[in-house]
């Protein structure tokens, strides 16, 4: 029996990373839509914490949530969405984390820098507290027509951390320069919503996603995120409450559209069966979405 092997998966490595989305860079790899792309990712903090108890001082924080990318879908074009798949998140054998004064929304005493264990699909947290593994992306986004830092979410997706964006999920982000320059990193191993003390069980991690071009759809709000059982609406703000407000009414928007409901049916149905979640509050601007089951579609 002859075996016929396919051509090597397309991998973006670690050497192509930036800490901003920039219509300027280079790709670092060019995908047919329908393609499926290898992103090999490094951790919010461009690995420097390799010790458990590093001293925060010795820490960069300019090389801060690096992307791996950017990724040129062939056929995108601005005003088309860029459907994401994300096939699966693997981390490697450990995650950071660090906290300090001033940031999150808790009063801790001195920064504290630690590195865990990643094994047989447990985190291995203090005391013998095994944390199921949970991996997602925080930051994945098309490029702006204007470079925007990695930090912040937006439109074009961003810093989201959210942490429903891992493997079996789909996300859509629309596409503001030609080949949509996809870039993503800050992976988490496992994330509470709103991730309270500014970080994440931040994890380098291998991330397979397949790309496709959406044409001519005018409804989707983008970002829209996409699992088996829910679909969601975000959106970012200073303002909490601001951010609560916009990521339910672009859910009621579309819903409307979608099903043909009154607002008032749609209001109705949302307030019964949608859960309006605070993603994050430690981004430059905070995170909510709304989240609602397929089956009422």
């Amino acid at each position: 029996m002859t075996i016929v092997k396919g051509p090597p998966m397309k991998t973006i490595t670690r050497e192509h990373i930036h800490f901003r989305f920039d219509p300027a860079f280079e790709p670092a790899e060019t995908a047919e839509p329908g393609e499926t792309v290898r992103f090999l990712t490094k951790d919010c903090y461009d690995g420097q914490i390799d010790r458990d108890g590093k001293d925060f001082a010795e820490l960069d924080m300019t090389r801060n949530n690096p992307v791996t990318g950017p990724l040129f879908v062939k056929g995108a074009e601005p005003g088309d969405i860029l459907k994401v798949d994300i096939l699966s998140v693997v981390p490697e054998d450990h995650g950071v984390m660090c906290v300090r004064p001033g940031k999150g929304i808790y009063e801790v005493q001195g920064s504290c820098c630690r590195r865990f264990e990643i094994k047989d699909g447990l985190i291995r947290f203090d005391g013998g507290r095994n944390i199921p593994l949970r991996m997602m992306i925080g930051v994945i986004g098309t490029t702006p027509a204007e470079p925007r830092d990695t930090q912040t979410p937006g439109e074009h997706g961003g810093n989201l951390d959210i942490k429903d964006l891992g493997a079996g999920c789909s996300v859509c982000l629309p596409v503001y320069v030609p080949g949509a320059l996809l870039a993503l990193g800050d992976c988490h191993a496992v994330q509470g919503d709103g991730e309270t003390a500014i970080c994440a069980m931040e994890a380098a991690a291998e991330v397979t996603v397949r790309v496709s071009v959406i044409r001519g759809e005018t409804e989707l709000p983008t970002p829209f995120i996409e699992t088996e059982d829910h679909i969601y609406t975000t959106f970012g703000d200073e303002s909490l409450d601001a951010a609560s407000v916009a990521a339910a009414g672009k859910m009621h928007r579309y819903l409307m559209k979608k099903s043909g409901l009154s607002d008032a049916q749609a209001a109705m149905l949302l307030s019964l069966a949608g859960d309006l979640r605070i993603s994050q509050v430690v981004n430059p601007k905070k995170g909510c979405v709304m989240q609602f089951p397929k089956r009422y579609l």
